[in-house]
């Protein structure tokens, strides 16, 4: 086994397996999300595709964790993508 410390300050995992993650549009957001992060805060910010998080209900369910937080967002559509990325800059200035 070998370790490797996280680079980034926030990890960000879209969950794409559950039914109503992707009838909601869930793979559409999560490529926006990591295309975005490329582009904007690459190595401080990595979005990631998940396996089921346990927490869907009618909607897409988001992971965020960070050095200082680690929250759940819940009943997201696809276009929540802007409000979701002002989020993450917003969380990125308290780091």
């Amino acid at each position: 086994m070998k370790e490797k410390k996280i680079e980034t300050k926030i990890e960000v995992h879209v969950c794409n397996f559950g039914k109503e993650c992707s009838k909601h549009g869930s793979d559409e957001l999560a490529d926006k999300l990591k295309k975005w992060a490329k582009e904007e805060h690459k190595g401080e910010i990595k979005v990631v595709r998940s396996g089921c998080l346990g927490q869907c209900d009618d909607a897409i369910a988001i992971a965020c964790y960070s050095e200082k937080d680690r929250k759940f967002l819940l009943k997201v559509e696809k276009d929540d993508f802007k409000e979701i990325k002002e989020g993450l800059e917003e969380a990125l200035k308290k780091l």
